[in-house]
């Protein structure tokens, strides 16, 4: 229980700092998932379009 404690504080200290560690893997992870949604996005948009439109 008290390892629990000790990295449930370490956690709040790393979250509340200007400079926080947590903060930019998260940030870097929904950046990375923004793109890979943008990359796979487009295409399916467009194969929609040409569906709905009697193109394919």
């Amino acid at each position: 229980m008290r390892r629990l404690a000790a990295l449930t504080e370490m956690f709040v200290t790393d979250v509340n700092k200007e400079d926080s560690v947590i903060v930019e893997f998260f940030g870097s992870i929904v950046n990375k998932l923004f793109k890979v949604f943008q990359v796979a996005g487009i295409p399916f948009l467009i194969y929609v379009l040409l569906v709905f439109s009697g193109w394919f």
